[in-house]
């Protein structure tokens, strides 16, 4: 079975981007809730680094991910700076080509949704290494995806929850693409009583659960 984390930015005392009545740390779980989702309807073990709003630092993130040992490691993000368009980070150290394959296959899907891509792009150090942390020190293929920016008019596409989880959806089809995993769509039961994300995520934490593999 194939493995893959996701890493959740932001959150707790740290809200990330704030903007039109968002906040980066909400949008970005939604989006990762729905990919996990996604991801274990089609038989891929999905872990994610929280699953409600919580402290989340970096560090913390790297050694839930190196403890999962995944196949791939996808960081979602929203942006601020007055831009408009999807962004993703790729590696340039020893996983350069298959995480390039995946963000090859991120902006794709993205695209369908009606968003513009801003690119793959790589960041780097004086040293030469990647500037992110999630792409330095990932052991496997990784990537860090800007979904849309807060602080403009480019928000409209994440405005509301159904828009966040269909990008959650469209980086999750990325992965199965990527895996080589048919996408299979929704599959309802008619008998199983629809929550929200959020209502998920208090459920999980009333019993104690902060961390989670789907």
């Amino acid at each position: 079975m194939s493995k893959v984390f996701i890493g959740v930015g932001h959150g707790g005392k740290d809200p990330g981007a704030v903007a039109g009545g968002l906040l980066e740390k909400d949008v970005n779980l939604v989006m990762a809730l729905e990919m996990a989702q996604v991801l274990t309807r089609h038989g891929v073990e999905a872990a994610l680094s929280r699953t409600v709003d919580e402290d989340d630092t970096l560090q913390e993130e790297l050694r839930e991910a190196k403890a999962f040992a995944p196949d791939l490691a996808v960081e979602i993000h929203n942006n601020a700076g007055g831009g408009d368009g999807f962004e993703v980070y790729v590696q340039t150290g020893a996983y350069k080509e298959q995480s390039r394959k995946l963000a090859q296959l991120m902006e794709a899907q993205v695209k369908q949704t009606g968003q513009n891509s801003r690119g793959i792009k790589t960041r780097l150090m004086a040293n030469g290494q990647d500037y992110f942390g999630w792409l330095r020190l990932n052991q496997c293929p990784a990537v860090l995806c800007e979904g849309a920016f807060l602080d403009s008019k480019d928000r409209e596409i994440i405005s509301t929850q159904e828009r966040q989880q269909t990008f959650g959806q469209a980086y999750a089809k990325a992965v199965l693409e990527y895996l080589g995993i048919p996408y299979q769509g929704k599959k309802p039961n008619p008998d199983t009583k629809t929550i929200s994300i959020q209502e998920l995520g208090e459920m999980l934490r009333q019993y104690g659960i902060y961390h989670i593999t789907i």
